[in-house]
């Protein structure tokens, strides 16, 4: 089975090497890029995209208008930024459950990975997900995402034990459990009772798996 550490240095690790070659005004210029960020996201939450302002942002971040621009383009960047920062996430929960059997691996990535994911907040959760109908021309879930390369090796584990059908094109499988998460997630933002995202993305993805292992046929 390949290694995610096979297929890319992690996030967390381009970071560092990043950080460590940075000049002080290249640092004070990310640092002040991650505060317009984090402001972002935290007046999206309270207020809603589409009722948070440029100017609701910078105020929040007490930097000039003119800054928001010089590190995101749009508004609609922010959720961009959002979504492609997900991966780190992801690859430090696979970390965390590559040695399992492939049930128990499957179930414990979902829920370590969308607990973090939850903490972003439900305003910029929604944001996201209005995204996959309103920006139709971006590829959210292209093959170079480490969601789906995490998915892949997790399939590929179910496989080597016998419990996946081999005659099933990995890709299907990854793509049945991608529709039951991005389900969830349309549904959780739907939801006005408080129940936790990566409860319901577990349980859901705990009936797919078990549907999928089910589906192989006997010896």
């Amino acid at each position: 089975m390949r290694h995610l550490r096979d297929v890319s240095k992690t996030n967390s690790q381009q970071e560092d090497d990043k950080k460590s070659r940075l000049t002080s005004r290249q640092l004070q210029a990310l640092e002040t890029k991650n505060k317009i960020y984090h402001a972002a996201v935290t007046v999206i939450n309270e207020k809603g995209f589409h009722n948070t302002s440029i100017e609701d942002i910078t105020n929040y971040a007490d930097v000039a208008k003119g800054s928001f621009y010089t590190y995101f383009e749009s508004k609609e960047a922010i959720v961009f930024y959002t979504f492609q920062q997900s991966d780190e996430m992801y690859e430090k929960a696979f970390a965390q459950i590559k040695g399992e059997d492939f049930l128990d691996m499957m179930i414990h990535f979902v829920k370590i990975s969308y607990k973090e994911y939850e903490k972003r907040g439900k305003g910029i959760i929604k944001a996201i997900v209005s995204g996959y109908f309103t920006f139709t021309d971006y590829n959210f879930y292209s093959e170079d995402r480490d969601l789906l390369k995490c998915l892949n090796l997790i399939i590929e584990k179910g496989k080597e034990q016998g419990v996946l059908d081999n005659e099933i094109p990995t890709g299907r499988y990854v793509n049945l459990l991608l529709s039951t998460l991005v389900g969830v997630e349309v549904m959780w933002c739907l939801d006005d009772q408080g129940n936790s995202l990566s409860d319901m993305i577990a349980d859901a993805v705990m009936v797919t798996a078990k549907g999928m292992m089910d589906s192989r046929p006997e010896d």
